[in-house]
């Protein structure tokens, strides 16, 4: 089937939800959540402030405590990510995977307390995913996020969890006793832990991280940009940036066969579904991936 490229979506398509980004109503069959994106809406502080909370600037004092409102910043934290998560949850979701923050640290910088962070002579390729929470520095805050998890999770929300930037065979075993030491291990309860593909060699090593995961999400604008070496947030480089060349097309689909051969749920994440065609052709013919778009 072949569908030309007008900016629409494909009315066969069954697409899920995503918050907080999400523009459609919420009726998909299933609801992709960002924490990274719930921070910088939601939050506004950067998750490992309480190391930097004495010597913030005045500005920056009265604001944390304008938001804070009297709770201290774990409290308040694991409170907000949970309320919005909950509130966005319906009962025609069948899954609800909330993905950990996958924010580079020029991201995190920009928020309150921002200036924990160390420079990086290339933020995109630095500090992020299973590389940032295996850190010393950022382990409190990890445990934050993984708090907001537990809290769902008791709650009776069946949340599975998204771990984004696994590069390496080595990232996947670290990031499982990451989860277990937090007191999410695999498989508990039922607890189901899929990884994201942002970059190539995630792709390439699908088949043997999927021994590691119950899944996997392919954040399909993350793989375009590191697959072409392009800055997708550059606007000079706008039409260089194709979530539809070959290149990345192959790499989806190598992601997509090991997920059928392992009998594990894929899902694919991106921003322009809607004016990406054979991407949606693609969805067509492999009825048994998901998709979110707008996350």
């Amino acid at each position: 089937m072949n569908l030309d490229n007008n900016n629409h979506l494909h009315p066969e398509l069954i697409l899920g939800d995503s918050i907080p980004s999400s523009e459609q109503e919420m009726a998909g069959p299933h609801v992709y959540i960002s924490i990274a994106d719930l921070i910088a809406e939601k939050v506004f502080y950067h998750p490992s402030i309480s190391q930097v909370q004495n010597s913030l600037s005045a500005i920056e004092a009265s604001s944390l405590e304008a938001i804070l409102g009297g709770n201290d910043v774990a409290e308040h934290f694991v409170s907000v990510l949970v309320t919005e998560i909950s509130a966005s949850i319906q009962p025609s979701h069948q899954s609800v995977r909330v993905c950990l923050s996958n924010t580079d640290s020029a991201g995190f910088s920009a928020l309150i307390g921002g200036k924990v962070e160390s420079d990086e002579a290339n933020p995109a390729l630095g500090s992020r995913g299973v590389i940032r929470y295996a850190s010393e520095a950022y382990n409190p805050a990890f445990a934050l996020e993984c708090q907001v998890i537990k809290v769902l999770r008791e709650q009776g929300i069946n949340v599975e969890v998204v771990v984004p930037f696994v590069r390496t065979l080595a990232d996947a075993a670290t990031i499982i006793d990451k989860l277990a030491e937090q007191g999410l291990p695999r498989g508990l309860n039922g607890l189901r832990v899929l990884f994201s593909v942002d970059v190539p060699s995630s792709a390439l090593l699908a088949e043997r991280l999927l021994h590691y995961f119950d899944g996997v999400v392919i954040n399909l604008d993350n793989l375009a940009q590191f697959t072409l070496g392009i800055d997708r947030t550059s606007a000079e480089l706008e039409q260089s940036f194709d979530p539809e060349n070959e290149s990345v097309i192959q790499l989806l689909d190598i992601t997509v066969s090991a997920a059928v051969h392992a009998k594990k749920p894929s899902l694919v994440v991106t921003c322009g579904l809607e004016s990406s065609p054979k991407v949606q052709e693609y969805l067509l013919e492999h009825r048994n991936v998901a998709a979110v778009t707008g996350a």
